[in-house]
């Protein structure tokens, strides 16, 4: 009788109602974010003709998440993680809804847009520390690479493909309209997390006592660098996103005339939504992957196939190559991202998923605009762009061997980090 119960344990489980709220909540956001991050600087170039002033309003929205990330992983560890994304979501409801009908009215100050974007950073750092640390509670253990696979899935859906074309689209036919439909977006958002219901956490310390809040983030921290599997994980990604930056730093130096490709601006843009496809089918593809490949060795591959872009770029100027290459690395790298999240859950104990998940996107972030500072001076040194795509593939292919750091064992600690005096 051994063939029965096999045959049902191939058919993936399905992931329940609670996730798929979640999953929509997490859609209907990033399609918000999409639309946003198209819509701002386009608003801003309403508002002024400094290109300071307008790329300061991006910077704004990322120097927020920088300075908040922190304090909301900590406070996601202490508070209820679906009310803090569900305020995030309200907040960000209310400030888009707000600057839409300054917009229309003709009110709109650049002091109000700026302050717009911290307040709009400040709601997306608790949101995105909040909801990937929710996943464990919905799904089975088991289900984690696919359950983050199908999440990263309608991210970059939203925040790659569909969000930046509708924005500039929907911006064309009325300047308030991204923003307006933003606002209905993460309305949505908010209805649907609102009837989520994730398992009960265990409390976070001994009798669930507090400490300040600085002394849970140095916990975070703590937990960060002295679990080895979570570190390896973590200074994996950043090495990653460095090496990654080293490539698309300057991508559109090279790929636009009167670089080498000599590409218009309507063939780089079709070329960048190549990115957008292979990552989304890279996620989609994630779950199913890691079961045939097993969880550790996909991370390692996914980190290999990541330098096929950059290995493209320093050998070919042929558009369909690049557009192949582009693609296969896209694609490597969503499923990089999935399984490192993933490996980050298994070792992280709940009570300190959030801030974990916010030091990891901090040393991520860190990795992204070292390797964009790197990948300028490289260019200036050499003269020759290439030299900074060969690093890159260099780079990610001798990273493949931080996979010899990694511990076999995957479960969390019991109780939360040790030796963080909390």
């Amino acid at each position: 009788m051994p063939p029965t119960p096999s045959a049902p344990a191939r058919r993936p489980r399905p992931l329940g109602r609670d996730f798929s709220l979640l999953w929509g909540a997490s859609g209907s956001a990033n399609l918000a974010d999409g639309l946003v991050r198209v819509a701002l600087p386009l608003v801003a170039v309403e508002l002024t003709r400094s290109p300071a002033l307008v790329a300061g309003v991006s910077v704004t929205t990322t120097l927020a998440w920088l300075v908040t990330g922190l304090p909301a992983g900590a406070l996601g560890d202490r508070l209820d993680r679906r009310t803090i994304a569900l305020c995030a979501a309200a907040l960000r409801t209310v400030l888009l809804g707000a600057v839409g009908v300054l917009l229309l009215t003709d009110h709109l100050t650049l002091a109000v847009l700026f302050a717009a974007a911290f307040l709009l950073g400040v709601g997306e750092a608790f949101f995105d520390t909040s909801t990937p640390a929710m996943v464990p509670g919905v799904v089975p253990r088991e289900e984690l690479s696919r359950a983050h696979g199908r999440r990263h899935a309608v991210s970059l859906a939203g925040n790659e493909l569909v969000g930046p074309a509708a924005g500039g689209t929907l911006f064309a036919l009325s300047k308030a309209a991204p923003l307006l439909v933003s606002t209905a977006c993460h309305a949505l958002s908010a209805l649907l997390l609102w009837r989520v219901r994730v398992g009960p956490r265990r409390p976070p310390g001994p009798a669930g006592e507090r400490t300040a809040l600085f002394t849970e983030i140095r916990q975070g921290l703590v937990l960060l660098v002295r679990s080895r599997r979570i570190a390896v994980v973590a200074l994996w990604g950043g090495v990653a996103n460095f090496a990654g930056s080293l490539t698309f730093a300057v991508l559109a130096l090279y790929l636009v005339a009167p670089g080498p490709v000599g590409l218009d601006t309507w063939g780089f843009g079709l070329l960048m939504a190549s990115l957008g496809v292979g990552g989304l089918v890279g996620a989609s593809l994630t779950g199913r992957l890691a079961a045939r490949v097993g969880e550790l060795r996909l991370l390692t591959l996914s980190c290999a196939f990541m330098a096929v872009d950059s290995v493209v770029l320093v050998l070919t100027t042929q558009v369909w190559a690049i557009s192949a290459g582009l693609m296969a690395g896209s694609a490597s790298a969503a499923v990089f991202g999935v399984m490192a999240i993933t490996a980050l859950q298994r070792a992280t104990p709940d009570s300190h998923l959030s801030r974990v998940s916010a030091g990891n996107q901090l040393v991520m972030t860190g990795g992204t605009a070292l390797g964009g500072m790197a990948a300028g001076a490289l260019g200036e040194l050499t003269g020759d762009l290439r030299f900074g795509f060969a690093a890159a593939a260099v780079l990610l292919l001798l990273s493949t061997l931080m996979r010899a750091a990694m511990p076999a064992s995957e479960e969390p600690p019991e109780g939360g980090a040790t030796g963080t005096g909390g």
